[in-house]
């Protein structure tokens, strides 16, 4: 099996490919009709293994498709593997999900959500920026304005949306800190232009 050579990774902030990891790129693509921008991860064999944890969303549902690979999907505790010939998998709001590779497989698989193209491909960018995955709190604030809920190992749900917010919402704003893509924020339909941090 040949390995597809990957896009060259640039700035998360302004160029349409960037690295999330070692041999693991994002790139945004365009799409035909109401879906409009969908990610596009690439993960080489010789990659770093590609985990995303647990985690849920409140406004949105997600949809991936592998192209090349299988990957592992997590959706409410039911573990699944996807191929190119399984289609979409479909992730409804609210369900506690995750994604994971194989390691040492090649994987390219794309994600889209309906209700969030453009805010999606944005809370990309601001978690891929350098330094940020080293800041708890910085995450937690990406994670707020991104619609994104980590499931806590306790299980207790009612306390992760207070997490998110508290922490994310408040507390991040409250000391200053900034999202590196504001746009990510600029969701009309959860955030109003005029409300203020």
């Amino acid at each position: 099996m040949s390995t597809t050579t990957p896009p060259t990774p640039g700035d998360p902030l302004t160029d349409s490919t960037w690295s999330l990891q070692r041999g693991i790129t994002m790139t945004i693509l365009s799409s035909p009709g109401p879906s409009g921008l969908r990610s596009r991860v690439h993960c080489t064999p010789t990659s770093k293994k590609l985990y995303v944890p647990p985690h849920w969303h409140a406004a949105h549902d997600e949809e991936h498709v592998v192209i090349k690979g299988r990957l592992i999907v997590m959706q409410d505790g039911v573990k699944r593997i996807f191929t190119p010939e399984d289609g979409p998998c479909v992730t409804k709001r609210g369900v506690v999900h995750s994604l994971e590779a194989f390691e040492g497989e090649e994987l390219i698989f794309e994600e889209m959500s309906y209700e969030m193209t453009e805010q999606k491909t944005y809370f990309f960018r601001n978690l891929a920026v350098p330094g940020i995955m080293s800041s708890p709190l910085r995450i937690l604030q990406i994670f707020y304005y991104g619609d994104t809920y980590p499931k806590l190992p306790t299980g207790l749900r009612w306390l992760e949306v207070p997490l998110i917010v508290g922490f994310g919402g408040w507390l991040a704003s409250l000391l200053g800190y900034k999202l590196p893509d504001d746009r990510l924020r600029l969701d009309p339909k959860r955030f109003p232009r005029d409300k203020k941090d």
